[in-house]
């Protein structure tokens, strides 16, 4: 069997970079502007990855005052009072590495429940994201149909 590396999935699922300053506005305008765009990566002035922010908790955050008082009141506070990116960032981020095999980021997306990966090259910089969809097209080019074994591995 093959063995696949996530380097061999380039080029990576591009994201928007933000810095922790950023206003929460400001980031809505980009996804409005740039509909493509499903994640931020926070960083800090050296590049470094501070964590992440995901389209949909950047949408809850603007919208939380439509949610019940009932619903788990420090995560809404939270989100009630965010003003830019820090407030809003997920700080425990897991990533993986391009010299990992993709069966291993496989594993790590389907256990955590994760539908996009932050890829860290040698130097811990963050390359992009692998998403759930570069794991299916991937896997579609090697069956070369959708039908069939559905367990085959990459």
């Amino acid at each position: 069997m093959e063995v696949i590396f996530i380097k061999d999935l380039r080029p990576y699922n591009t994201v928007a970079n933000v810095s922790e300053y950023m206003a929460i506005r400001s980031m809505a305008e980009l996804i409005v502007k740039h509909p493509e765009i499903h994640y931020f990566c926070v960083v800090d002035d050296s590049d470094n990855l501070m964590g992440l922010i995901s389209r949909k908790r950047l949408f809850k955050a603007i919208f939380s005052h439509h949610v019940s008082a009932g619903s788990k009141v420090t995560e809404l506070y939270s989100l009630l009072t965010s003003e830019n990116a820090a407030d809003l960032l997920i700080k425990h981020v897991i990533t993986c590495k391009e010299s990992d095999q993709v069966d291993e980021v496989v594993n790590k997306m389907i256990t955590r429940r994760l539908n996009a990966i932050p890829v860290l090259n040698k130097a811990g910089k963050h390359e992009g994201l692998i998403t759930i969809e570069m794991l299916l097209e991937k896997w579609l080019e090697k069956r070369g149909d959708i039908f069939g074994h559905h367990t085959e591995k990459l």
